[in-house]
């Protein structure tokens, strides 16, 4: 029987982290949720999940973008893959260079579920971040 992948996702709307934590637990993942920025890299760091999933602005700011670097900067959460999901496309456009070069994946709000079953599943079978433009349209 396959492990249960673990996903964390960080996101300041209640109603995006339910339904989150309800499509993909019906799909099989063990989903954790954080509501808010602020302690989101300690509480990831100690339960060192599979795979990250996380919003770029959190109170109108892109906070999202610290924690992304934070968990890819440190040696114990490097190797999590990271998704980045958020509807501030100009200002993911302006850091997709710096994403793709750390290999985060992103997706643009709104999406389809699909598409993020997608995403984690491409995220969940990369060994190791390799630098590439992997957002799925």
């Amino acid at each position: 029987m396959p492990t249960q992948k673990r996903v964390t996702v960080v996101n300041d709307h209640q109603d995006f982290l339910e339904l989150l934590a309800e499509f993909l637990g019906e799909e099989g993942y063990e989903v954790t949720t954080i509501a808010k920025h602020q302690g989101a890299f300690e509480q990831i760091k100690a339960s060192q999940p599979d795979i990250v999933v996380c919003d770029l602005m959190f109170d109108n700011a892109p906070a999202g973008w610290a924690l992304l670097d934070m968990l890819y900067l440190d040696p114990t959460t490097r190797a999590i893959p990271l998704i980045l999901c958020s509807a501030a496309t100009r200002h993911v456009q302006e850091i997709a260079p710096s994403l793709a070069s750390k290999g985060i994946l992103w997706l643009e709000k709104p999406f389809e579920l699909e598409k993020l079953l997608e995403m984690l599943q491409k995220a969940g079978t990369e060994a190791t971040r390799k630098p590439s433009t992997k957002k799925i349209d």
